[in-house]
C-alpha cells in the first residue's frame, strides 16, 4: 500500500476524524512526549527542583493541564461542527456513514448485506468524507 492510499484519522469523542499525514504525526510526537515527560515525572515522583534537573520546565507542568481543557474545547467544537456538517448530507450518505463509521461495519460487511459491490461502496465512503472535509474547513 502507498503512503498515498493510507488513511489517517485521530480519535475525537468516540469518533474517527480524517486529517492530513502531517497533522497525525504532529499529534502522535507532542503526544508521545507528553506521555514521556508525565511518565517520568511520575516515576520519579519529582518535587520542583528535581523537574529542572531532568530538563522538565515548570511551563510544561502547568501548561500540560491548560492544553488538556484546550484540547476538550477543540474536540468538541470539532463535534458540534461535524454534527452541523452531516444534516448537510442526503439521507443515504448519512445512513452510508452511519453504516461504517457509528455501527462498525466494514465495506465488506455492508456490500454482502445491501447488494452493492464493496467497490462501489468504497468509492462512495471517499466521496463523502471529502464532502464532509470541504464542509469542515467552511
Amino acid at each position: 500500500m502507498d503512503n498515498h492510499d493510507k488513511k489517517y484519522t485521530l480519535l475525537v469523542g468516540k469518533k474517527r476524524i480524517p486529517v492530513t499525514q502531517e497533522v497525525y504525526k504532529a499529534y502522535y510526537r507532542c503526544r508521545d512526549r507528553e506521555k514521556y515527560l508525565d511518565k517520568l515525572a511520575e516515576d520519579n515522583n519529582m518535587s520542583l527542583e528535581g523537574c529542572n534537573e531532568k530538563g522538565i520546565s515548570v511551563e510544561y507542568i502547568i501548561s500540560a493541564a491548560v492544553d488538556s481543557m484546550e484540547d476538550m474545547i477543540i474536540s468538541e467544537m470539532l463535534l458540534v461542527k461535524l454534527r452541523q456538517c452531516l444534516k448537510m448530507l442526503d439521507e443515504s450518505e448519512k445512513t452510508l456513514i452511519v453504516e461504517l463509521y457509528l455501527q462498525s461495519k466494514s465495506e465488506r460487511q455492508l456490500s454482502k448485506e445491501t447488494g452493492i459491490p464493496s467497490m462501489t461502496i468504497h468509492d462512495r465512503k471517499t466521496k463523502i468524507l471529502k464532502k464532509l472535509k470541504k464542509l469542515m474547513e467552511k
